[in-house]
């Protein structure tokens, strides 16, 4: 990142001026690639700075909590990888093994890393339902598989979440075909799961497919596929488990037929103030899909839907939205069959009640990755 001019606004926005922001995204289908890009916040301007071949499609890739490491999980069932991070600009393979055990011949979903010590690496499998965590190395690299554990049969494992509640680790899943919501407890020396509880999401064919978790141990957000919702939960305070729903917001126009669309999205931006979500429309349908983004109290809970506007393609497979981890006005989102990566910036501020709100959200660059296979999720490097 080469800047350091930052201004910190009162109500916990942060808008970095003039500087080059570093991300790495990649590809959810062939060719294996994992792209390098560079976004100029000074003119808004998007650029792909390099292609390298990577162990395999990536369904989904995350850093290690130094930012030494990415961690990506195949779409293939072929191996979960782990790449060193040499610049802001390049990475190395540096490991690469087969799923085992109860995941043998998965296709995996999502990988997430712990932020505290000791480091440890979390995957999910779908549509056989397992998950396995992993230990790392001194300098991040994936090391050993350290657990492996199932769900029910019916289940189809799609998204992680990590977070800290009362001094213990927990690790929410969404179980997309089970239409659960699971809470383990991580123990911090073995590396090993407990199942803490399990939570109905209302009725069958909900589908929740990603999920966030507020930094205060109190909200998990959820993003249900196939009703196209955005889901707040509340969370125990003594135990962290996912307890009840209470408050469920639609992801699209209430003119639109659900079955034309499949939610896809839920993230945080940096201060925790808004929260991105998207909806995809079919691939078979010529709609497009949607961007919503939700205002959030100091204690996470969910004030109002604060915009909702169309993205500019279907969206299809993807519709993977990453905020910015430098400011709250910007996140990259991706799209694939169409292949590109789009920022998108919040627009119309104004002062409210509630504090700094913004009416819309404008498409403000776009780099083209027309290879066939780009482009699953972005990650935030600087």
């Amino acid at each position: 990142m080469r800047s350091t001019n930052v201004i910190l606004l009162p109500l916990g926005g942060v808008l970095v001026s003039g500087t080059i922001h570093n991300m790495f995204v990649g590809n959810l289908f062939p060719p294996a690639s994992i792209h390098s890009l560079e976004f100029n916040d000074e003119t808004d301007s998007l650029t792909l700075v390099k292609t390298y071949k990577a162990d395999s499609p990536h369904a989904w890739i995350s850093f290690d909590h130094a930012k030494k490491n990415i961690y990506g999980v195949s779409v293939n069932a072929s191996s979960i990888a782990s790449y060193r991070v040499t610049s802001p600009t390049s990475v190395e393979l540096a490991r690469s093994f087969p799923p085992t055990g109860v995941c043998t011949n998965t296709t995996s979903a999502f990988i997430e890393a712990m932020t505290s010590p000791p480091y440890y690496v979390f995957s999910a499998a779908w549509p056989q339902p397992c998950g396995m965590s992993y230990s790392v190395d001194a300098d991040g690299t994936l090391a050993d598989v350290l657990d492996r554990w199932t769900y029910t049969p019916s289940s189809g494992v799609h998204g992680l979440a990590l977070n800290e509640v009362d001094g213990q680790q927990l690790l929410y899943s969404a179980d997309l075909s089970g239409d659960l919501i699971w809470t383990h407890a991580v123990n911090l020396t073995t590396g090993k799961v407990a199942e803490v509880g399990r939570l109905g999401v209302g009725g069958t064919g909900v589908h929740p497919r990603h999920l966030a978790a507020h930094s205060n141990g109190k909200y998990l957000y959820v993003v249900n596929e196939a009703n196209n919702s955005l889901a707040q939960f509340e969370l125990s305070p003594q135990r962290g488990e996912a307890v009840k729903e209470s408050v469920r917001y639609r992801l699209i126009p209430e003119k639109e037929n659900n079955t034309q669309y499949w939610s896809a999205e839920v993230m945080l931006s940096p201060s925790e103030r808004y929260l991105w979500a998207t909806a995809r429309a079919q691939r078979d349908t010529t709609n497009h899909g949607f961007i919503s983004v939700f205002l959030l109290a100091s204690d996470g809970h969910i004030i109002k839907e604060m915009l909702r506007v169309p993205t500019t393609t279907v969206g299809g497979w993807a519709n993977a939205i990453s905020p910015a981890i430098w400011s709250d006005e910007y996140a990259a989102m991706t799209d694939y069959p169409q292949g590109y990566v789009q920022m998108f910036k919040l627009d119309g501020k104004i002062e409210t009640e509630y504090g700094i709100e913004y009416t819309t959200a404008t498409p403000v660059s776009k780099v083209d990755i027309a290879d066939g296979g780009c482009c699953a999720n972005v990650i935030w490097y600087s």
